[in-house]
């Protein structure tokens, strides 16, 4: 009978910088939740978040990657996301950006992501609180072990005195 030499391995991580986006798909389905917009409507607007004053056209060159939507424009101003700040003046164009509420949400999904604020747990300022919808309860499940998560690291980053 032969022995078998067993092979010791030994495994080493690095510690990983960046982890924001492991509760990406969390924050991003009750972000739309919560302000009734969908996936690519909430891509819009991020995009647009970072851009400040924009164009029409501007906006065209971004959402030309995603499906074809002719009314997005029209519905993000009609619905408050989006507002003129300078309309059309001797060969200028008509200037856009995004409202205090768009800019609001963009701000808080970000803080969200990057483990400063917790997601409300509150049926006030959480719809997923009273939903009825199996996939808004397993959801709801998720945004508690988010929620940990940032008390945990909150905690373990403060700096004692």
């Amino acid at each position: 009978m032969k022995i078998k030499k067993q092979i010791q391995r030994h495994y080493t991580r690095r510690q990983v910088k960046n982890d924001f986006l492991k509760y990406w798909r969390v924050v991003r389905r009750y972000t739309q939740i919560k302000y009734d917009l969908s996936e690519q409507d909430l891509e819009v607007l991020l995009y647009l978040y970072s851009e400040g004053l924009f164009t029409y056209y501007d906006y065209k060159e971004y959402t030309n990657t995603m499906s074809w939507d002719i009314k997005r424009f029209a519905r993000l101003k009609e619905d408050g996301w989006i507002h003129m700040w300078h309309d059309k003046y001797r060969g200028s164009y008509r200037l856009y950006e995004l409202t205090r509420h768009g800019r609001h949400v963009c701000t808080n999904l970000y803080k969200q992501l990057n483990g400063e604020v917790e997601i409300p747990e509150s049926s006030k300022h959480n719809p997923l609180v009273t939903s009825k919808k199996y996939s808004d309860r397993v959801l709801w499940m998720s945004v508690k072990k988010f929620n940990e998560h940032v008390r945990k690291n909150k905690v373990s980053t403060r700096i004692e005195y």
